[in-house]
């Protein structure tokens, strides 16, 4: 799974504790893991990668983290699913 969002590098430090809290809860539910998180340094790119087997089981688990923050307002969640995906965008309200 992939989530875009907008990237500021004044945010640094709210990304990290998402991402601390991603982990935490990936590894508690046994649904997968935190990849690396990417910034695109030329723009105002970030991607958050996680990878599990079941990306519809990783989304239920990650997405209360992913829309407790600001920083994921309007960001775009991609699940890969083989050869399918699904690409839906996280909204201000936290709905899909």
């Amino acid at each position: 799974m992939m989530v875009h969002f907008d990237y500021y590098p004044k945010d640094d430090a709210r990304i990290r504790v998402l991402e601390h809290r991603l982990e935490n809860a990936i590894k508690r539910a046994g649904v997968g893991e935190l990849g690396e998180t990417e910034f695109h340094l030329d723009g105002n790119d970030g991607y958050l990668y996680m990878y599990g087997p079941d990306p519809d089981r990783l989304y239920v688990v990650v997405s209360p983290v992913l829309k407790s923050s600001t920083l994921m307002t309007n960001a775009e969640v991609t699940k890969f699913h083989g050869s399918r995906t699904q690409t839906f965008v996280i909204h201000r309200d936290g709905t899909r």
